[in-house]
């Protein structure tokens, strides 16, 4: 006899327990996956490129969890938020960071995370809200960043270079016409720069014996002399600033005298007896000249007059010329006057 099987029924049987395997390893997996994770959001300032959902989660180089989704800050565009897994046991703290690391060759993207010291408190977490990690720029994005500027600078630099060029290529072709001006003027004249640098190597060869006779003429001078005569100048000098200084007190002394009331008194003084003696010479030269054209026609008591007028007049020289004696063996008294008297004291 023959047995009759009904097609459909074992293929949506079938259908059946392929679904509902999928369903289970799926149901595994997830519970395998969340069950006992902690989550927690990882933000990034920076580019996050090659990193996606199922990506690794490193803490000290073990992996410890990996990416779930990475999407935009709804609150800040500028931001990348990439929310993570973590195994419980991982030492995830306040104070614990996160980066962005490339593995291998192909460059793969990971999110490692660093830090956190023992003493911290750990980095809570809830289902509605998870902790947030804020990334820190990776080396690899940091040399890359800094290569782009490098690179920009550099093109910078050969674009002013090439502007440069091609406005002066005019200058530039003259100066290497010059250049080579120059260089067939030394060929032509390779016999006279022979001859000149042979008679620069006779001067050298000249100034040899030169040097060595100033050594040693610098060599037979006596140390000692040399050192006496520093000496003696440095004594000189110094007695010249000593000198120096009493002859600016010397002026400043003089200065302050002629600028009081006692010296321009003493001034006025001095000029006021100048002008007397001016006085009395001019009258003593008009009585002489009188005298003198008189002096035939002097008889009797004329002459007599002229022997007293004589007389006068040698007791005024007399007087005048002990003046002037006193006054060179004391000038000072034209200034500050005589000197007073000192009175006599006899003890009984």
């Amino acid at each position: 006899m023959e047995t009759r099987a009904n097609y459909a029924l074992i293929g949506l049987f079938t259908l059946a327990v392929i679904a509902a395997g999928f369903l289970f390893v799926f149901w595994f997996s997830r519970g395998a996956t969340s069950e006992g994770r902690v989550t927690y959001d990882v933000s990034f300032t920076t580019s996050v490129s090659g990193l996606s959902r199922g990506s690794q989660v490193l803490f000290n180089g073990v992996r410890v969890g990996e990416v779930m989704r990475v999407d935009l800050d709804p609150q800040d565009p500028t931001k990348v938020i990439a929310r993570i897994t973590v195994n419980p046991r991982a030492p995830v703290k306040v104070d614990t960071g996160a980066r962005l690391e490339y593995q291998g060759l192909t460059g793969v993207a990971a999110i490692a995370l660093t830090g956190g010291s023992a003493g911290s408190a750990p980095l809570q977490s809830s289902d509605n809200t998870p902790a947030v990690i804020h990334a820190e720029r990776s080396d690899f994005q940091n040399i890359v960043e800094t290569v782009q500027r490098l690179s920009g600078r550099l093109d910078g630099i050969l674009d002013k270079a090439d502007k440069l060029f091609s406005e002066n290529s005019g200058s530039i072709a003259n100066t290497v016409h010059n250049v080579e001006t120059f260089s067939k003027a030394l060929a032509d004249n390779s016999g006279g720069v022979k001859q000149f640098l042979s008679a620069m190597s006779d001067v050298g060869t000249a100034i040899g014996p030169l040097t060595r006779s100033i050594d040693e003429r610098v060599k037979a001078i006596d140390p000692q002399r040399v050192k006496s005569i520093v000496a003696n100048a440095d004594d000189i000098s110094s007695k010249l600033n000593k000198a120096s200084d009493k002859v600016e007190s010397v002026l400043a002394s003089l200065d302050s005298f002629f600028g009081s009331s006692e010296g321009k008194g003493a001034m006025t003084d001095i000029g006021e007896a100048a002008r007397s003696i001016r006085k009395l010479a001019d009258n003593l030269n008009v009585r002489t000249k009188d005298l003198a054209a008189n002096l035939n026609r002097f008889s009797g008591s004329g002459l007599r007059q002229y022997e007293a007028l004589a007389a006068d007049g040698r007791k005024t020289l007399d007087e005048l010329n002990r003046t002037l004696r006193s006054l060179e063996r004391n000038p000072q008294q034209l200034i500050f006057g005589p000197k007073p008297s000192i009175p006599e004291y006899s003890g009984r």
